[in-house]
């Protein structure tokens, strides 16, 4: 990631966009070796189907950027903002989360074009909007891109519950290309390691150039005893 004071200057959206549309890719590349039915079900409340992931972070670049930010935006289906937000009160009320994989429509291939409409608007807003519009909307576009990352994580762990439940056992991908077992390699033994009691910086520093999410600020002092 670009240290924040780079994004701010002109080469910045260009930077920015590569960072958007390598993460939109991984997203799609995460869910390549999944056939379609794998990405409707939800194994249990807490989980969420991979389509939906695909579609809330569309939902989200298009909610809290595009129609924030651009005044000609028109959204592909004006009924995904209610299936595909996740816990956004103040952006409206929500499909419930324990019913996501009852959702047979949309589609894959709609939820596909969803994402295409809303990475094609973001392409052109990155190239077109104003100074003024751009430094608004870009410390959101860079929160969004790191929300995406995060729904990528959970759409393994769902994944990876979800073909725990079947008892066919399918596997995520293919197995490793050689069938020759890895030699066996020593294990390091594990240790504690011991910190010393005083006073320790925590948190992250509002100064730095670092992507932080809000709830890893104020860096704040707090007590570590001997341990």
């Amino acid at each position: 990631m670009a240290p924040e004071h780079e994004l701010n200057n002109a080469d910045g959206r260009a930077a920015l966009a590569l960072q958007f549309q390598t993460a939109r890719a991984q997203s799609l590349a995460l869910a390549r070796p999944l056939r379609a039915e794998d990405q409707c079900i939800q194994s249990m409340p807490d989980t969420s189907p991979t389509k939906w992931h695909l579609a809330h972070t569309a939902w989200f670049f298009e909610t809290v950027v595009l129609q924030a930010h651009v005044i000609d935006y028109r959204v592909l289906d004006e009924r995904y903002a209610f299936l595909f937000n996740s816990y956004y009160e103040s952006l409206g009320p929500r499909h419930p989360r324990p019913q996501r994989g009852l959702l047979s429509r949309p589609t894959l291939d709609q939820v596909h074009d969803y994402r295409a409409h809303v990475d094609a608007a973001i392409g052109r807003f990155i190239a077109e909007a104003s100074d003024s519009a751009w430094a608004a909307a870009r410390p959101l576009l860079l929160l969004g891109i790191h929300h995406e990352q995060q729904h990528q994580e959970l759409m393994l762990t769902d994944i990876l519950h979800l073909f725990a439940t079947n008892p066919l056992l399918p596997t995520y991908g293919p197995p490793p290309a050689t069938a020759q077992p890895a030699a066996k390699q020593p294990t390091a033994e594990l240790l504690w390691i011991g910190l010393v009691a005083g006073i320790a910086e925590v948190g992250h520093a509002d100064a730095s150039d670092v992507f932080a999410f809000d709830n890893e600020t104020p860096q704040h002092q707090t007590l570590l005893s001997d341990c």
